[in-house]
């Protein structure tokens, strides 16, 4: 899957480059390629070679002679192609015939009744689903596959989950990989080539979820991207993720969960005494913030939090920025990962000297980060107000954090214009020199 991610890549980095000195829904004509950017640029004239087209909602829907490169939010292909196609967006549509190949990458990619590929098919996103015909192979990685149309060649998917629509045909042999049989009828293909290979569920979910940043975005549509930042950073997901191997177990059993939640706050006490011993002061500073002041780092957490995931729509509004926004979903995770961690100490910390006051070395403040980490991660299985609960940790890190860095912009700022006001030294008494500007002659006698 490695070669086909960075073939999107370049494919979405050579689709942005028009839209760095182009206007709203621009669209220029060089050397037979056309190049199209803006809010919703639309392909409505044929183009005699390759298209390149990007913007928050892009669309063709007139005939490529060669190759389309498309990338945005909502993607939407409804013309014939006829060389290969290149897209990556939150949300891709392919609604028309493509002769070459076709690589997407996304939250939802599907495949419409038109969209009869004539080459092989690759695909990274959370959900796919193929109506159309596919002449040559299908290679996939989602959390929930549908078939609804003939597969000419072999198919490889990676999923969580595989179903069949009545026009589900695979002439090949198919190979999937999944945490469970899946019910696949005999007149879609004989049962003899067929092969499983078992593998945890939440793997595949995971490592759909990595592959389409549009996972963020579309969780921000529906009201959980905040829950679903809080279980990154209470390392939930972490555990799914590193605990798992091929295994012939659909669930796992209460040994193996100890021994993933006993990896994970490991993992977690590891990146606490790192930051104990990296920044002492800081540290400290926070955990006395969100102590002294805990309503206001609450409201700055909300604030902070507002900020970082409105950060991925906002890249994506300006074009040129998509290609920067895995960069800051990165940068959002480990904020907010370090952030609950301060959190998880400041309160256990508070909650520890509250019963009994201990000395503060560092093995004290070790033991009392594990207990409330350990705490806050029983928090996940409370119905209803366990999430609520982990959202407030998680916006009082940030709080603290956010407000500890304002203070210290602010006093960096105010420091140089400090210095520029200088006390002019006093005046020497009479009848003495000044040792600074000496007078150009000695005095005469």
């Amino acid at each position: 899957m490695a070669h086909k991610a960075i073939g999107l890549a370049v494919a979405m980095a050579i689709t942005l480059l028009p839209g760095i000195s182009m206007a709203d829904d621009d669209f220029t004509v060089f050397g037979g390629d056309t190049y199209a950017s803006g809010q919703t640029p639309k392909l409505d004239d044929p183009s005699p070679r390759s298209v390149f087209v990007s913007g928050f909602s892009p669309s063709i829907d007139a005939s490529v002679a060669k190759d389309a490169h498309i990338a945005g939010g909502h993607v939407s292909i409804d013309a014939p192609i006829a060389g290969d196609v290149y897209a990556a967006g939150f949300w891709v549509s392919i609604d028309g015939p493509v002769s070459g190949d076709v690589s997407a990458s996304g939250y939802s990619v599907s495949l419409g009744k038109a969209a009869d590929v004539g080459g092989n098919t690759r695909v990274a996103s959370r959900s796919l689903e193929i109506d159309g015909n596919l002449s040559g192979s299908l290679l996939a990685v989602a959390q929930n596959v549908t078939i609804n149309g003939e597969i000419s060649g072999d198919v490889l998917v990676a999923i969580d989950h595989l179903t069949f629509g009545p026009d589900a045909r695979i002439n090949g042999s198919l190979v999937y990989l999944g945490p469970r049989d899946a019910d696949i009828p005999a007149s879609v293909i004989d049962p003899d080539r067929v092969i499983h290979k078992r593998i945890a569920g939440r793997a595949i979910t995971t490592l759909a979820e990595l592959t389409a940043a549009g996972e963020t975005l579309n969780k921000l549509k529906d009201g959980k991207a905040v829950k679903t930042a809080v279980e990154v950073t209470a390392a939930k997901k972490a555990v799914q993720v590193t605990a798992v191997a091929l295994s012939g177990h659909e669930q796992k059993s209460f040994w193996t969960e100890l021994a993933d939640f006993i990896a994970a706050l490991v993992i977690n006490l590891i990146v606490v005494a790192l930051l104990f011993w990296l920044m002492p002061r800081r540290t400290e500073l926070t955990r006395a913030r969100l102590q002294d002041r805990p309503l206001g780092s609450l409201g700055y957490g909300f604030i902070a939090m507002a900020a970082l995931i409105g950060a991925v729509p906002v890249a994506a509004l300006t074009i040129v920025g998509i290609v920067l926004i895995p960069f800051f979903i990165l940068f959002a995770v480990i904020v907010c990962y370090i952030a609950y961690l301060l959190a998880a100490y400041a309160l256990a910390w508070w909650a520890l000297n509250a019963i009994k006051p201990v000395p503060q070395t560092f093995v004290n403040r070790l033991l009392a980060t594990a207990a409330g980490l350990a705490l806050f991660s029983l928090l996940h299985y409370v119905p209803y107000v366990g999430w609520i609960a982990n959202i407030a940790i998680t916006f009082l890190g940030l709080g603290a954090v956010f407000a500890l860095a304002g203070l210290h912009m602010l006093t960096r700022r105010e420091r140089p214009s400090a210095e520029v006001i200088a006390t002019p030294p006093p005046a020497p008494p009479a009848g003495t020199t000044d040792p600074v500007n000496p007078p150009d002659e000695p005095p005469r006698a």
